[in-house]
């Protein structure tokens, strides 16, 4: 049986509170936490998605590694929960999700990457999506650049044939400038999606 609704409704605000702690050990135990409340729920307010909403944002940008990590699962399991009832709600996570994907260590870009796929096909519009990502195929840290070819592979993948319209055609320019790029990863990817844009455009 899941808590009172007032019970509920406190064991959050604790969260969402202790997720703005200064202390990072007990910002990582809110996170860690709050994945647990949320997997003791069979169902999920609206009212209760925004507030664990306004816990992900600030501990996306987090300075520990791990606290990183959590939000990102956190993020996750809400987008697979709610799917697109949560896209009132996400529209704020994408800057710190761009912020992510360039992050220096491979599992978080992963798992940012997997975040921002996730969003693209379920959470919210894929153009709005993809719009709100755009900012990453000219961005400075080239792991942002290679993270975003890869979030745009894998969300064309997804889409299912003949299913709403999406223009690429934007996106066609971005990613053949990028053949060019100074790294070898950035190219590569390049390469893939270019391909993979002329026989959707």
């Amino acid at each position: 049986m899941e808590p009172s609704d007032q019970s509920s409704r406190d064991d959050l605000a604790e969260l969402v509170a202790a997720a703005q702690s200064k202390d990072v050990r007990e910002r990582c135990r809110a996170v860690q936490a709050a994945q647990e409340w949320v997997h003791t729920r069979e169902a999920l307010a609206p009212a209760a998605a925004a507030s664990l909403i306004e816990a992900i944002r600030p501990a996306l940008a987090d300075s520990s590694p791990k606290v990183v990590q959590g939000a990102l699962e956190l993020a996750g399991t809400l987008v697979e929960r709610l799917g697109d009832a949560l896209s009132p709600h996400f529209s704020g996570l994408w800057a710190p999700i761009l912020e992510r994907l360039g992050d220096a260590k491979p599992s978080l870009r992963e798992r940012a990457v997997e975040l921002a796929v996730s969003g693209a096909t379920l959470a919210v519009p894929t153009a709005e999506a993809l719009d709100a990502l755009r900012p990453g195929f000219e961005h400075r840290n080239w792991r942002t650049r290679e993270s975003c070819l890869l979030v745009l592979a894998r969300t064309l993948a997804a889409l299912e044939p003949g299913g709403a319209s999406l223009s690429l055609r934007p996106y066609v320019p971005l990613c053949a400038r990028l053949l060019e790029d100074g790294a070898p990863s950035v190219r590569e990817a390049a390469s893939s999606v270019v391909a993979l844009l002329y026989q959707s455009v």
